[in-house]
């Protein structure tokens, strides 16, 4: 019997042993992170810190960060329904809890929207909309940081050189990164034959490699999908206020995900830099760490983020905040992905 793709009526085996092997490395890189940080470090410190953590300023922590995938689900439903298709806000919301869980989960957040566009399709939402539809947020997404870093480079540069310091140039790559991103993508979205070539490139390189077999039928399968992916680029590429509404709205969201760490600081008596200051921080694990295939940046999102942040606050206190902020913005909202997937699915088998 054949393996049922995830655009099809299912999640193949071998996705399924993929996130399966995905988890177990994120665990162990964790486990090895967790001792690595803590190693020669005071628990006990560390512990009653954690335990005289305001928990008012914590529950600020945990909405900001549903904030930030509730306004990702707010911006697919614009740029969805800007698209001629409809969409509730409820359906939003849990594809943006399942993408977060899979992009989680797999190298370079990989596996999030290939999940997203499954369960849209589930819903109605075909998968030309839906495809362009996630490529057009990504874009945004990107666009957002840079705006954001922009800012940092215009207003607060001595700010940025003397907390990074011989790390700038880590910083450097990562904004190159998502400028080279944009640029590829928005070639996809916006130019009408650039999806095509890319794919054509694509396809040349597996065969060559021998990764794809029948050249043939892998090419015809690509030009149906090509054609329902054309259809909704085609409206996108005539429609720019809904890139400059979702451009907004993702200003907020990722403002958000960062503010979320300013509320931890908050909870743990840490009053001495500015909101703002707190944002710029953990910007720049975003932009130094996101670049790197892990999933989840597990590991190096944390061992950056201590090293950061010990430069205004001890580096126990550092620990506390990264186990909090990282609790908060990360693995809650992991859990919560779990819990809707799988509620999800249950509730497909029975309807």
């Amino acid at each position: 019997m054949k393996e049922k793709s995830i655009t099809g009526k299912g999640i193949s085996m071998r996705k399924k042993k993929t996130y399966v092997f995905n988890i177990i490395l994120m665990i162990v890189v964790l486990a090895f992170t967790f001792y690595t940080l803590l190693h020669g470090e005071d628990l006990r410190e560390i512990l009653s810190v954690l335990k005289k953590a305001d928990k008012s300023w914590l529950v600020f922590a945990a909405v900001f960060a549903v904030a930030y995938l509730v306004l990702q689900a707010v911006s697919l439903k614009v740029i969805v329904q800007s698209a001629g298709t409809s969409m509730k806000l409820k359906d939003g919301v849990k594809y943006t809890f399942i993408g977060f869980l899979f992009n989680a989960i797999t190298p370079s957040a990989s596996g999030g929207q290939p999940m997203q566009v499954y369960y849209m399709r589930q819903d109605g939402v075909s998968v030309g909309v839906s495809s362009v539809a996630l490529l057009f947020w990504t874009i945004i997404y990107k666009v957002a940081l840079m705006v954001i870093e922009g800012i940092v480079l215009l207003f607060f540069r001595g700010f940025l050189h003397q907390y990074l310091g011989h790390y700038y140039w880590l910083f450097v790559l990562g904004m190159a990164v998502n400028l080279v991103s944009i640029v590829l993508y928005s070639i996809v979205v916006f130019s009408k034959n650039g999806v095509r070539n890319l794919a054509l490139l694509g396809t040349w390189i597996c065969h060559k490699l021998r990764i794809i077999r029948n050249k043939k039928r892998f090419m015809e399968r690509l030009d149906h999908s090509l054609e329902l992916y054309q259809e909704g680029a085609v409206y996108m590429r005539t429609h720019w206020e809904v890139f400059f509404v979702v451009l907004g709205i993702t200003v907020l969201q990722r403002i958000s995900f960062f503010t979320v760490t300013w509320f931890v600081c908050l909870a743990l008596g840490q009053h001495g830099a500015s909101p703002w200051e707190i944002v710029m921080l953990q910007s720049f694990v975003a932009v130094c760490i996101d670049i790197l295939p892990l999933p989840g940046g597990v590991g190096v999102n944390e061992g950056f983020f201590v090293t950061l942040f010990k430069q205004i606050m001890s580096r126990s206190t550092a620990v506390s905040a990264m186990l909090l902020s990282r609790g908060v913005n990360f693995y809650i909202l992991m859990i919560i992905g779990a819990v809707v997937a799988v509620y999800t699915s249950a509730r497909k088998v029975t309807e």
